[in-house]
Protein backbone atom coordinates (compact mmCIF):
# COMPACT_ATOMS: atom_id res chain seq x y z
CA UNK A 1 0.00 0.00 0.00
CA UNK A 2 1.49 3.91 -0.79
CA UNK A 3 1.52 6.32 1.99
CA UNK A 4 -1.20 7.04 3.89
CA UNK A 5 0.25 10.30 5.74
CA UNK A 6 2.95 12.88 4.14
CA UNK A 7 3.88 15.76 6.39
CA UNK A 8 6.79 18.26 6.60
CA UNK A 9 5.85 19.71 10.01
CA UNK A 10 7.96 20.12 12.88
CA UNK A 11 5.80 17.45 15.30
CA UNK A 12 7.29 14.34 16.80
CA UNK A 13 5.14 12.33 14.06
CA UNK A 14 7.52 12.63 10.90
CA UNK A 15 8.47 10.13 8.17
CA UNK A 16 11.55 8.36 8.99
CA UNK A 17 14.80 9.15 7.56
CA UNK A 18 16.25 6.87 4.47
CA UNK A 19 19.88 7.90 3.33
CA UNK A 20 19.13 5.16 0.53
CA UNK A 21 16.20 6.12 -1.25
CA UNK A 22 16.18 9.61 -3.62
CA UNK A 23 15.37 12.61 -2.20
CA UNK A 24 11.89 12.62 -3.77
CA UNK A 25 11.32 9.25 -2.22
CA UNK A 26 11.64 10.41 0.77
CA UNK A 27 7.91 12.14 0.59
CA UNK A 28 6.62 8.81 -0.23
CA UNK A 29 6.75 6.28 1.52
CA UNK A 30 6.27 2.86 1.66
CA UNK A 31 3.65 1.70 4.88
CA UNK A 32 2.43 -1.57 5.69
CA UNK A 33 -0.90 -0.36 5.44
CA UNK A 34 -1.48 0.56 8.86
CA UNK A 35 -3.73 3.74 9.45
CA UNK A 36 -2.30 7.09 10.45
CA UNK A 37 -5.19 8.77 11.99
CA UNK A 38 -3.64 9.56 15.14
CA UNK A 39 -0.38 11.47 13.25
CA UNK A 40 -3.66 13.36 11.16
CA UNK A 41 -5.29 14.18 14.11
CA UNK A 42 -2.06 15.53 15.56
CA UNK A 43 -1.35 17.55 12.53
CA UNK A 44 -5.03 18.93 12.41
CA UNK A 45 -5.03 20.89 15.76
CA UNK A 46 -1.44 21.98 14.03
CA UNK A 47 -4.23 24.17 11.69
CA UNK A 48 -1.71 22.79 8.86
CA UNK A 49 -4.50 22.72 6.13
CA UNK A 50 -4.76 18.55 4.46
CA UNK A 51 -5.43 17.38 1.06
CA UNK A 52 -6.35 14.38 -0.13
CA UNK A 53 -4.08 13.06 -3.22
CA UNK A 54 -6.17 10.37 -5.62
CA UNK A 55 -4.01 9.62 -8.67
CA UNK A 56 -2.57 6.36 -10.16
CA UNK A 57 -0.07 7.57 -11.44
CA UNK A 58 3.09 7.71 -9.71
CA UNK A 59 5.07 10.09 -11.49
CA UNK A 60 2.09 12.51 -10.52
CA UNK A 61 2.32 11.62 -6.79
CA UNK A 62 5.66 12.27 -6.73
CA UNK A 63 4.96 15.86 -8.59
CA UNK A 64 2.51 16.79 -6.20
CA UNK A 65 4.44 15.91 -3.13
CA UNK A 66 7.36 17.48 -4.33
CA UNK A 67 4.99 20.57 -5.29
CA UNK A 68 2.98 20.37 -1.83
CA UNK A 69 4.40 18.70 0.59
CA UNK A 70 6.34 21.81 2.42
CA UNK A 71 3.08 23.77 3.02
CA UNK A 72 -0.09 20.85 3.87
CA UNK A 73 -0.65 17.47 4.93
CA UNK A 74 -0.69 14.97 2.12
CA UNK A 75 -2.76 11.97 1.96
CA UNK A 76 -2.21 9.84 -1.06
CA UNK A 77 -4.39 6.91 -2.36
CA UNK A 78 -3.77 5.34 -5.26
CA UNK A 79 -7.33 4.42 -6.23
CA UNK A 80 -11.09 5.77 -5.82
CA UNK A 81 -11.58 2.69 -3.45
CA UNK A 82 -8.16 3.47 -1.37
CA UNK A 83 -9.50 7.27 -0.67
CA UNK A 84 -13.19 6.21 0.13
CA UNK A 85 -11.74 3.28 2.29
CA UNK A 86 -9.83 6.16 4.36
CA UNK A 87 -12.83 8.75 4.31
CA UNK A 88 -14.79 5.99 5.86
CA UNK A 89 -12.63 5.72 8.67
CA UNK A 90 -13.69 9.48 9.30
CA UNK A 91 -10.85 11.18 8.51
CA UNK A 92 -11.86 14.60 6.57
CA UNK A 93 -9.60 16.56 4.46
CA UNK A 94 -9.70 19.86 3.73
CA UNK A 95 -9.29 19.25 0.19
CA UNK A 96 -9.45 16.55 -2.58
CA UNK A 97 -7.30 16.56 -5.75
CA UNK A 98 -8.52 13.55 -7.32
CA UNK A 99 -7.56 12.12 -11.25
CA UNK A 100 -10.06 11.67 -13.52
CA UNK A 101 -9.06 8.21 -15.13
CA UNK A 102 -7.92 5.61 -12.98
CA UNK A 103 -8.92 1.60 -13.26
CA UNK A 104 -11.71 0.32 -11.17
CA UNK A 105 -13.40 3.41 -9.58
CA UNK A 106 -12.33 6.59 -10.98
CA UNK A 107 -12.51 9.88 -10.21
CA UNK A 108 -15.56 10.76 -11.83
CA UNK A 109 -17.04 8.08 -9.35
CA UNK A 110 -15.24 8.78 -6.43
CA UNK A 111 -15.99 12.32 -6.75
CA UNK A 112 -20.08 11.46 -7.51
CA UNK A 113 -20.05 9.49 -4.32
CA UNK A 114 -18.44 12.18 -2.24
CA UNK A 115 -20.80 14.75 -3.15
CA UNK A 116 -23.53 12.41 -2.69
CA UNK A 117 -22.87 11.49 1.11
CA UNK A 118 -23.45 14.59 3.48
CA UNK A 119 -20.47 14.96 4.88
CA UNK A 120 -17.97 15.54 2.15
CA UNK A 121 -20.55 17.39 -0.21
CA UNK A 122 -18.79 20.54 0.55
CA UNK A 123 -15.55 19.34 0.55
CA UNK A 124 -13.38 21.19 -2.39
CA UNK A 125 -13.13 19.31 -5.60
CA UNK A 126 -9.81 20.06 -7.93
CA UNK A 127 -9.93 17.26 -10.75
CA UNK A 128 -6.67 16.68 -12.27
CA UNK A 129 -6.72 14.43 -16.01
CA UNK A 130 -4.81 14.14 -19.23
CA UNK A 131 -8.38 13.40 -20.95
CA UNK A 132 -9.10 15.81 -24.37
CA UNK A 133 -12.08 18.02 -23.74
CA UNK A 134 -11.69 17.78 -19.81
CA UNK A 135 -13.31 21.48 -19.86
CA UNK A 136 -16.18 19.56 -21.82
CA UNK A 137 -16.30 16.73 -19.81
CA UNK A 138 -16.75 18.62 -16.20
CA UNK A 139 -19.49 20.66 -17.88
CA UNK A 140 -21.20 17.60 -18.65
CA UNK A 141 -21.24 16.45 -15.15
CA UNK A 142 -23.94 16.02 -12.83
CA UNK A 143 -22.51 17.18 -9.94
CA UNK A 144 -20.63 20.47 -8.80
CA UNK A 145 -16.32 20.30 -9.05
CA UNK A 146 -14.17 23.22 -7.79
CA UNK A 147 -11.57 23.20 -10.06
CA UNK A 148 -9.95 21.16 -12.74
CA UNK A 149 -6.46 21.01 -14.17
CA UNK A 150 -5.42 19.42 -17.66
CA UNK A 151 -1.82 17.50 -17.32
CA UNK A 152 0.62 18.47 -17.98
CA UNK A 153 -0.31 21.22 -15.34
CA UNK A 154 1.69 24.64 -14.08
CA UNK A 155 2.50 24.18 -10.50
CA UNK A 156 1.84 27.90 -9.78
CA UNK A 157 -2.00 27.34 -11.02
CA UNK A 158 -2.30 24.35 -8.78
CA UNK A 159 -1.06 26.42 -5.75
CA UNK A 160 -2.92 29.37 -6.57
CA UNK A 161 -6.41 27.20 -7.17
CA UNK A 162 -5.93 25.71 -3.72
CA UNK A 163 -4.93 28.81 -1.84
CA UNK A 164 -8.34 30.08 -3.48
CA UNK A 165 -10.17 26.97 -2.56
CA UNK A 166 -9.20 26.23 1.06
CA UNK A 167 -8.08 29.41 2.22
Amino acid sequence: MFTDKISNNNSTTRPPETDHAPYLDKFLLWSSGKTHTKEYMESKTGHRKSILIVDDELSILKLLSFILAADYDLIIKKSGIEAIAWLEEGNDPDLIISDLMMPYFDGSSLIRNLKISGFYRNTPVILLSGAEDLAEKVKNMPFKIDSYLEKPFNPATLKTQIAQLIA
